[in-house]
């Protein structure tokens, strides 16, 4: 009985990150790197971790990609603007 609640509540959670990565496009439009950095990164990174690791743009490209593929919903937008604003810091 629980086993099937379970399910059933990770079914609904991967429909809800679904459904967010059609709505994050807006979000990269109308705030800043730094903010996007905080939302998309901190749910599994402290942002001090992200802020203290020199890279170069090759260096967070892969980074980033790696996230990405961990799950990160990031569209290209603010992929981007994340590579490059974390490149330049």
């Amino acid at each position: 009985m629980y086993g099937i609640i379970v399910v059933v509540m990770l079914r609904q959670l991967g429909y809800f990150t679904f459904l967010f990565a059609f709505i994050s496009p807006a979000f990269s439009a109308t705030v800043s790197p730094g903010d996007i950095l905080k939302k998309r990164c901190t749910e599994c990174h402290n942002i001090d971790l992200v802020y203290r690791t020199p890279k170069s743009q090759a260096q967070w490209e892969r980074t980033v990609d790696r996230m990405i593929s961990y799950g990160a919903t990031l569209d290209k937008e603010e992929r981007e603007i994340i590579i490059k604003y974390l490149a330049g810091k």
